[in-house]
């Protein structure tokens, strides 16, 4: 799971490790961990596909307190995943990073994420 944030001409990527597939869960626990982060001198966007683990309605329940923290979510259009910056992050991790590759265990496949994603300049939340 990762984000993609943009500060003036700075870019940061974070990203955190999770098993399986993905869940509102863990969804909201990301969201959680920026959200403490934020400072209410300079308000924090999250924008966020239209998944379903992105709109459930515990994380609806959620989002006035983390509007009060300095963290705002905002969805994409539906079916325009070309506008979601992160997209070209994951693009090149798997198009020229890992390309081709078969991993002979989860294990292998996990190192050349890491490896991958911080060739990228990812920090691991």
């Amino acid at each position: 799971m990762g984000s993609y944030s943009l500060h003036g001409n700075q870019q940061d990527l974070d990203v955190r490790e999770r098993q399986g597939t993905c869940t509102g869960e863990q969804v909201m626990a990301y969201l959680g961990t920026l959200a403490a982060q934020c400072t209410l001198d300079q308000i924090t966007v999250v924008v966020l596909d239209n998944a379903p683990f992105h709109k459930g309605a515990k994380l609806r329940e959620k989002i006035a307190c983390w509007e009060e923290q300095g963290l705002y979510l905002r969805y994409l259009l539906p079916y325009a995943p070309f506008l979601n910056l992160i997209e070209g992050v994951w693009r090149q991790l798997k198009a020229i990073l890992m390309p081709r590759r078969c991993s002979d265990s989860v294990g292998e496949l996990r190192a050349a994420l890491v490896t991958g994603l911080k060739v990228l300049g990812a920090k691991f939340i």
